[in-house]
Formats: C-alpha cells, structure tokens, sequence
C-alpha cells in the first residue's frame, strides 16, 4: 500500500481522470451534448446513461493511451531500468503497482461520468432495466485496455514521440471507426471494433448478444496484450503479445453481424405499450399519456370523416429522423415523443398536430427545405384545419412562407364539394401513407 500511495502521489495518475472529465464534459458543453438527444438522452434510461459514455470514449481513450505510454517509459527514461533490474524485487510487482494506480484512476475518471448520467437518470425517474451491466462491463474494459496497451507501448518505444503518436493514432482511429458507423460507409466489424461507440439513436432497441461478447473477447485481448508488452523481458515474449489480439479477432469477427442493422435487437422491456383505450403509448414514456389521451382520441374521432380512417394512435418505436419513406400503415396514427411538431403541446394543439397530414408522418425529414418539402408541408398543414374545421395560416417561426401555399390550397379546396373536398382529402392522406405525388396539388385540384 505505501508503494501504491508513492505511485498515486508521484505518478501523473491522479490527473487522468481530471483530464478525461474536462473534455468529456467540455464536449457536453461546447455541443448540444447528450441530453439534446430526446429519448436517447443521457438521462432517459439507465441503459442511454451507460452508453453515452462508451461513445465519449472516443475522445477520453486517446488520454487515457497518451498518459499510460508516458509512464511506461519511466524506468527506461530515467536510466534506472538496470538498477531496478538488479533489485530483488520482481518486475512483475513493480509493474502491478504502476497499473493499478493508473488503472483505478482512468476507471475512477469513467466511472464518475457514469455516475452523473445515472444520477439524472434516477432524479427523473428514468426507465431501469439490467441490460446496461454489460455496457458498463465494456467501458470499464476499454479504460483498463487503454492503461494496459499504453504502458506496454511506451515500455516497448521510450522515445518522446510514443506518447503523443500513441494519442493522436488512437483518436484517428476512434473518429473513423464512429464515421464510418455515421454515415454507414465502412465495415461493420470496423465500427464495432472502435473503442468510442456510435452514439445511441433511439431507447428501444439493445446492443445484441453477439455484439457484447464479441467486443468483450476483443478487448480482453488487447487488455493482456498491453500487460504481456509491460512484462515481457525478451524479443520472444513481445511477439508473443499479439497472440492475444489474434484470439481477440478470431473471437469477435465471427460473432459481428455483417449489417449494423443487425447489431441492435428491440428492448421489449421499454417498447411495451401501455393503452387508454384506442390511444397507446411506452411503457418508456408512460407518464406522457396523460398529455396524449384526450387530444389523440379526439383526432381519431375527426379523422372518422374519411375512408378507411384509423381507428389507434401508436407511439412508434423507430429511432427518430429515421427514413420515413413509406409504405405506412393506414390504422395507425404514429407519434413520436421526439417528434418536434409534438413537443411541449397539449389540449386542441396536440390535437391538431396529430392531424397534420390527416394523421400521417412526414415524408421527409423535419429539418429538410425546399420546394417539394414545401409543399409537403403545406398540404399537412391544410389538411389538418379542414379535419379541425376551421383555417388559421401557419405562423410558427419555421413556417411563414407556407402561408402563400396555403391560402390557395385552402381556398382551392373549400371551393369544391362537401363529397370532392372528403375525396380530395383522402387522395392526399393515402400519398402520405406511401410517399408518393405530389399531395398540395391533389388539394386544389383533385385526384385524377
């Protein structure tokens, strides 16, 4: 104990953490951070509060490498390599102390974000379940992994430029390994193997089995990888150490899915609806029913003016800003609780939200423009006021310039039949339903 406290006390250890908490919380600060995130924020689940840190890992892992590969060059630096050698002391016990300092510290650093995610989690009564274990498993054993491979690199190469190389190839390596998972063009055993994790995109779906038990086999094997390199005494012993990453490979490429849609499996536990009569939410978002259950019974009861209306509202368990591209399914009124055109709305304005495109979803995304998005929009928008029975031009501060759709889309529309205007109406809700024509047109000029 009193050559740990020595290593505590002399090491550059008690900075780890310091250091890994300023930039992952400094990244929380500068960008929207994972709370800006909806349902998969940090503070949802306790499942989202653990995986947020394995996606930081991408920036804290490069410290954690860099500061390792410093110490490990110690002895060798300061020329007392061949005097600690001559010691009776075995290396071995000098290097576990150094381990575990360094060790302790980084998990200590990880762990205390952890806990600040569960914390909110649990303040805000956050849906529990034990499927975040494994994922704090595999965090901590990306730290242990980083302090293990760093201090045996920098024993391996004491030159000044191991640390810093060490640092800056590990943070390249975690940036592509997340992009390639963001946009979808690199392996998906790449993207697995990265030690910083893609960032959740929705709470209702898990992280496969296969998935967890092959990362958990790959860095274990970096992990002995790393303390063989930190032991090894012959040229023998250091090719030896890549042995275990081989192991590691041969265990984990087999059980990695070749799509990422395969990676994921959907948490039933979460996805549970619980219903007030025909109106369904998550047993995630339990506690938005009561927001939801008056307005979404009132819209499917406007709704019943059109043919083959639908009879349920739904909470959809699709990540959100998902391709929506239909076709959909005409029973359903799917919400979203991240949907923007939802949020903070209650009462006859959440009602007229599930209104929007008679009870449909956008085809394209929120935060697309243009002409034909424009149009989509409009079409929604007048929809919903001839279900409600009554127009009001958009006026929110993202719609103005659909006033000068509206209006004659509107006016167009009401100029017709009592049965033409049900008909046009229905025309548009079924081009929503399967993302097809051009749904303003058929407003004002009906389907032909």
């Amino acid at each position: 104990m009193s050559a740990f406290r020595i290593e505590l006390r002399r090491t550059i250890a008690p900075w780890v953490p310091v250091a890994m908490l300023v930039v992952s919380l400094g990244m929380l600060l500068i960008s929207r951070g994972p709370w800006a995130h909806g349902s998969a924020a940090w503070n949802a689940t306790w499942l989202t509060a653990v995986r947020w840190p394995r996606y930081l890992l991408v920036l804290m892992w490069p410290i954690i490498v860099g500061a390792s590969a410093i110490q490990g060059m110690r002895d060798t630096r300061a020329g007392v390599g061949e005097l600690f050698g001559s010691t009776p002391r075995p290396a071995g016990h000098r290097a576990m102390t150094l381990s575990l300092a360094l060790g302790i510290a980084a998990v200590v650093g990880y762990l205390v974000l952890v806990a600040a995610g569960v914390g909110q989690v649990v303040a805000h009564g956050g849906l529990f379940t034990t499927a975040w274990v494994m994922q704090l498993v595999l965090g901590v054993l990306s730290v242990l992994a980083g302090v293990a491979l760093g201090l045996g690199l920098g024993r391996l190469l004491p030159y000044p430029i191991t640390a810093p190389a060490l640092a800056v190839l590990a943070l390249a390596a975690g940036l592509f390994a997340q992009m390639s998972g963001v946009n979808g063009d690199g392996p998906n055993a790449v993207v697995l193997l990265g030690i910083g994790q893609v960032e959740p995109r929705g709470p209702f779906d898990l992280p496969r089995p296969a998935v967890e038990i092959g990362q958990l086999s790959w860095l274990l094997g970096l992990t002995v990888a790393g303390i063989l390199l930190l032991l090894a005494r012959s040229a023998r012993t250091k090719v030896l150490a890549l042995l275990p990453v081989a192991a590691g490979l041969a265990v984990a490429l087999p059980l990695f899915p070749a799509s990422s849609t395969d990676n994921h499996a959907p948490d039933q536990t979460a996805a549970a609806l619980v219903c007030d009569g025909p109106v369904c939410v998550t047993r995630l978002h339990e506690d938005w029913m009561s927001t939801v259950a008056g307005p979404g019974k009132e819209a499917l009861q406007r709704l019943e003016k059109l043919p083959q209306h639908p009879t349920k509202v739904e909470e959809s368990t699709a990540p959100y800003r998902s391709n929506k591209t239909g076709p959909r399914d005409p029973s359903r009124v799917l919400i979203q609780q991240d949907d923007y055109a939802l949020q903070e709305k209650s009462g006859p304005s959440l009602t007229v939200a599930l209104l929007s495109g008679a009870g449909t979803i956008a085809c394209h995304p929120t935060s697309y423009s243009g002409e034909k998005n424009d149009r989509e929009d409009a079409a929604r928008w007048v929809m919903a006021r001839w279900l409600v029975g009554s127009y009001t031009p958009p006026t929110s501060y993202a719609q103005p310039p659909l006033q000068t759709r509206t209006d004659p889309a509107w006016a167009a529309l009401k100029a017709a039949p009592e049965a033409e205007q049900t008909a046009r109406v229905a025309a548009a809700r079924q081009m929503e339903l399967t993302c097809t024509g051009d749904p303003l047109k058929v407003l004002m000029e009906g389907a032909r």
